[in-house]
């Protein structure tokens, strides 16, 4: 919350610098990101250990390999997200959430190294979009409210695609300091 309340008022301070009346809650992706490192991080780590789209489907080309081995022209590959998200040889500590993985650089620009939103020619081409809104969404949570669970953990489901099925996640938003003395 502190580095995205940095990040507002900096633009704020900016825009009062420069005479122009912009609305407190502007701010673009890039100055968010590069001002907010690690709420860019929570959004991968999140994705990382909880994939939304758990497996990506493909149809191997014509000479594919995997660690040297062939793979049959036109044989069903499926890398699953789930176990590379917890692998160790890939992320130390693969069952902490480490935000600070990213904001390190440690894994390339835009959790590449996990490749949330698939990677070369068929990366998704909503990956800047989701990016944007996830970006917007929490930073503007984070600016306006404390966030509390209301409920029990949910139980994930692991179908097409990972969801909170049936219990939901329960979250209570409060004011900045309610309740405190």
């Amino acid at each position: 919350r502190a580095e995205v309340d940095r990040a507002f008022e900096s633009a704020e301070a900016k825009s009062e610098a420069a005479g122009t009346s912009s609305s407190p809650t502007r701010l673009s992706l890039g100055e968010l990101e590069a001002s907010c490192p690690l709420l860019l991080g929570c959004v991968y780590e999140a994705l990382r250990l909880f994939p939304t789209v758990p497996t990506t489907p493909h149809i191997a080309p014509r000479g594919a390999q995997l660690h040297g081995l062939p793979i049959p022209e036109g044989c069903p590959v499926s890398p699953n997200k789930v176990a590379l998200g917890l692998d160790p040889n890939l992320f130390s500590h693969p069952y902490a959430f480490d935000p600070e993985r990213y904001a390190r650089g440690e894994h390339g620009p835009h959790g590449a190294a996990l490749a949330t939103f698939g990677a070369g020619p068929r990366i998704c081409v909503g990956l800047r979009l989701a990016e944007t809104e996830l970006c917007a969404l929490l930073a503007l949570l984070l600016r306006r409210f404390e966030i509390e669970p209301a409920g029990p953990a949910p139980r994930e489901w692991c179908a097409v695609t990972n969801s909170p099925r049936q219990s939901g996640l329960s979250l209570r938003l409060l004011p900045p300091g309610w309740g405190k003395g």
